[in-house]
């Protein structure tokens, strides 16, 4: 696994050109699970602000 740091564009451009399967709201962040036609299955960490992490899950 790896966890990069991705600005709010970035997560944006992840969520439409994959297909989101889950997204959950928490205090201070949301959660969104993806499935990325090249990247594969990512889990994105979104904040407050828009910007938060990327992380590609191992098949």
């Amino acid at each position: 696994m790896r966890i990069i740091d991705a600005e709010e564009q970035v997560l944006a451009d992840l969520k439409e050109e994959g297909r989101v399967v889950a997204e959950r709201p928490y205090l201070g962040f949301t959660v969104i699970t993806v499935r990325h036609p090249t990247l594969g299955k990512l889990v994105l960490v979104q904040g407050p602000d828009g910007s938060g992490a990327m992380v590609e899950a191992d098949e």
